[in-house]
């Protein structure tokens, strides 16, 4: 079935209000995520291990920990 441009409007509108809905939980996700590394940390539990059990590499750690750091802890 060939789709109309109203459709291929239609579909672009639904995907960019979706991307928007899933950017603005990333960023949720992201902040609840530094603050526990941070309070792993401040428990002594090294960088290293907290990206090996999340998957990520060391750095992604440190990053995250300098953003907490920089910003301040949110309000939960």
């Amino acid at each position: 079935m060939k789709q109309t441009t109203a459709m291929l409007v239609t579909e672009s509108q639904r995907l960019t209000t979706a991307l928007r809905t899933h950017q603005a939980k990333m960023g949720e996700c992201g902040e609840q995520r530094r603050r526990i590394w941070a309070e792993l940390s401040s428990r002594g539990i090294t960088q290293k291990r907290i990206s090996q059990v999340c998957g990520v590499v060391e750095h992604t750690v440190y990053t995250e920990l300098r953003k907490h750091r920089e910003t301040g802890p949110t309000m939960q």
